[in-house]
């Protein structure tokens, strides 16, 4: 390769109709990362995965490395497909840097010195959102979810966190799948009876997308949100999602891993830098890839270069300091935990009121106490999460 050639990133591009513009976010947040005559070093080359699943991630990873020759292989992927993808990579001697949102605890042995990680990681604010709802609400809670959310780890860290505390009870309701209807109106009349009945301490609720607000409108209609805490997930406490129900008054619980609020210089300085560049607001995937270019902008000589053997040597030990803390992204490393905050919302009247109440727990991700998590979870869906 000549050296004024730009570095070439193959992007393995999902399919979501809840976050469509995914991949343009994360581009566009990398590249805010970094002062325009470093760039133009890097340019990204999407490859089309449908929603991740199946052997279509794997063939893609072939395209990019033997027929495309890109440098590096990135995207969003589920860590249920990178076993398969190992062997490729290695044998190719590539960089591959991936995204998650963090729907599957990852792996507790060695992946491979080639492979790095950025994740939101929602399964520590499930983890944290567990130790703190028993403490604060009591034993016997009831978790309730459709059966895609079911299909991950989220569900299961939250547990941990609740048996963690102390609990001895929990209730799980999973919503029977209905194809061709929407899977929670006019679908929750039993679940909600059976809370007045027999009333839990806490309701936790995993839903996404519209399925997500579609269980806030009926929750608040049942009446319970009165007298039964509501917990969710850091999904659905997103702005972009509680903005569409504000006109509900009721109040919900929650962690939050990111405050796209925060007036911090380093969140204030990436804001405003991504909406010059784009005109539009940052969300958690262009923080991502911003995230991702202030580590590639570190390590610019050795992309000069070309150096790979370089490039890979120093992330394994890189941390850059991001709008959510600091982050590292190699798994066999210090690997960052996040700082998360608990956090109770108000929505009423159209606005939507968030205050941090406490301060959540995480732990490391191979902390001996997931291994039952692993476990138990041998399969789950391939797809990214929110890739649907």
């Amino acid at each position: 390769m000549l050296q004024n050639q730009p570095i070439k990133i193959g992007f393995l591009t999902p399919y979501s109709s809840i976050y469509p513009t995914l991949t343009p976010n994360i581009v566009n947040g990398f590249y805010c990362s970094m002062s325009e005559q470093y760039q133009n070093m890097f340019r990204f080359h999407p490859e089309y995965i449908k929603q991740g699943g199946g052997n279509v991630v794997k063939d893609a990873v072939q395209k990019l490395i033997q027929f495309d020759n890109v440098d590096i292989i990135s995207g969003l992927v589920s860590y249920q497909k990178i076993p398969e993808l190992v062997s490729i990579i290695e044998n190719r001697k590539k960089l591959a840097f991936f995204f998650d949102m963090g729907e599957y605890i990852p792996f507790n042995q060695h992946i491979s010195n080639n492979l790095f990680f950025n994740s939101f990681q929602l399964w520590q604010s499930e983890y944290s959102l567990g130790c703190w709802a028993h403490k604060e609400f009591g034993d016997k809670g009831a978790v309730i979810m459709p059966l895609y959310d079911a299909g991950y780890h989220l569900h299961s860290a939250f547990r941990q966190g609740t048996t963690s505390s102390g609990s001895k009870l929990i209730d799980y309701h999973v919503l029977p799948y209905i194809e061709g209807k929407s899977q929670v109106k006019g679908q929750m009349g039993v679940f909600f009876e059976k809370f007045r009945k027999e009333p839990p301490s806490f309701i936790h609720a995993l839903f996404c997308g519209n399925e997500a607000i579609d269980f806030l409108v009926e929750f608040h209609q049942s009446g319970l949100s009165e007298n039964i805490p509501l917990i969710i997930s850091a999904h659905m406490a997103s702005d972009e999602l509680l903005e569409q129900v504000s006109n509900l008054n009721m109040k919900v619980y929650s962690a939050s891993m990111w405050d796209i609020n925060s007036q911090s210089d380093l969140n204030i300085r990436f804001k405003q830098q991504y909406t010059l560049q784009t005109g539009n607001k940052a969300n958690l995937f262009s923080l991502l890839g911003y995230e991702m270019g202030l580590l590639f902008y570190q390590l610019i000589p050795d992309f000069m270069k070309r150096d790979w053997d370089s490039v890979i040597r120093n992330i394994r030990n890189e941390t850059v300091k991001s709008p959510r803390g600091e982050r590292n992204f190699f798994l066999d490393s210090n690997y960052s935990t996040p700082i998360i905050d608990i956090e109770k919302i108000e929505i009423e009247s159209n606005n939507v009121r968030k205050m941090v109440i406490g301060q959540g727990r995480s732990l490391k991700y191979n902390h001996n106490i997931f291994s039952e998590i692993h476990n138990e979870c041998i399969t789950g869906w391939q797809n990214p999460y929110l890739c649907v």
